[in-house]
């Protein structure tokens, strides 16, 4: 004997049913009616990632699923060849992403080789270095040979 669907199954299953025939939503049987619902009651993935990404003119939908595979091999092999990764949008997608990354890493190498202090405070004096008393060795350091003197314009003032 068969149970019936319960009550969340069934609620999945009467759009469903009410996009038919009345003739053929009402053929099927109890335990017909169990395996629809089954299979149509949504799976709980561990990784499970929905955004909508405006882009001013309309919006896009991006989905990330993932967990462990229990497709059969034949599932599998009709879904690739009905769904393929590498189109020519899926190229795009990938290469953009990966050209972002790529762009934000330098942005990143950029803001940590900038002399942030300053950027931040531009009315700081520079720190006068009173070992370096050539220009070869001040310039050789790094540093700035002006007037006589070499001269840390890097210095930190907070230090």
């Amino acid at each position: 004997m068969t149970s019936l669907p319960s009550s969340s199954q069934s609620s999945n299953l009467d759009p469903v049913l009410a996009r038919m025939a009345p003739e053929v939503a009402t053929s099927f049987s109890p335990a017909q009616r169990q395996a629809l619902a089954a299979a149509l009651t949504p799976r709980r993935h561990p990784i499970d990632v929905r955004l909508s990404i405006p882009l001013g003119w309309s919006r896009v939908y991006l989905v990330l699923l993932a967990g462990t595979e229990t497709r059969s091999p034949q599932r599998r092999q009709f879904e690739a060849a009905q769904h393929p990764l590498w189109t020519p949008l899926n190229l795009l997608v990938v290469v953009g992403t990966m050209g972002l990354g790529i762009a934000a890493l330098l942005a990143l190498l950029t803001v940590n080789s900038t002399n942030l202090s300053r950027l931040l405070n531009p009315n700081s004096a520079p720190a006068g270095i009173p070992f370096k008393d050539d220009q070869a060795s001040c310039e050789a350091s790094g540093r700035t040979w002006q007037d006589n003197a070499c001269l840390d314009f890097g210095h930190d003032p907070t230090f």
